[in-house]
């Protein structure tokens, strides 16, 4: 039978930390503000019977929607230029495995994307791992000469993985 935590505090929405290559993205690092965990689906086998609805049976896989991280757009857009770059060297060279990456030089094509979950007191409490991350949707960005008070440009990225564990 399942215990009681005897952590009582709450899940604070602004503690967490999102940790990606530093060295290939260190722009998306730092401009990260804001983490959609993704939820997950498991598609049940329906069982026909006569004369009564279907029966739901376990399903045989989970799917997983799209990681989606926030990301604030700096003046200079480098963490915009960061996410466009990534998308156009996927689809123009191909996949670069890390191994290919080490000898050719080039970026490889995934990586994983790490949040940090924040205790009350800011430290890190809980990890979660996404393994082996691709960006397949960069969002719009508006900008607006009527806006009443300064909010500052933002846009999405949702990201594909193959796994991920919360440590």
């Amino acid at each position: 039978m399942a215990e009681l935590t005897a952590n009582k505090n709450y899940l604070q929405p602004t503690g967490f930390r999102i940790v990606l290559s530093r060295k290939n993205y260190p722009n998306l690092v730092y401009f990260a503000q804001g983490v959609t965990h993704p939820g997950a689906n498991v598609n049940p086998i329906e069982l026909a019977t006569r004369r009564v609805t279907s029966v739901p049976l376990a399903g045989e896989k989970i799917s997983y929607s799209e990681l989606s991280v926030e990301f604030i757009c700096d003046e200079d857009m480098m963490s915009y230029k960061e996410m466009q770059n990534w998308l156009e060297r996927m689809v123009n060279e191909g996949q670069v495995s890390e191994s290919q990456s080490l000898h050719s030089g080039k970026t490889p094509t995934y990586s994983d994307i790490t949040v940090h979950i924040l205790s009350s007191h800011n430290n890190k409490n809980v990890e979660i791992r996404y393994k082996d991350c691709i960006p397949t949707t960069i969002g719009s960005i508006e900008l607006s000469a009527n806006a009443s008070d300064v909010q500052y440009v933002t846009f999405n990225a949702g990201f594909r993985f193959s796994s991920f564990e919360i440590v």
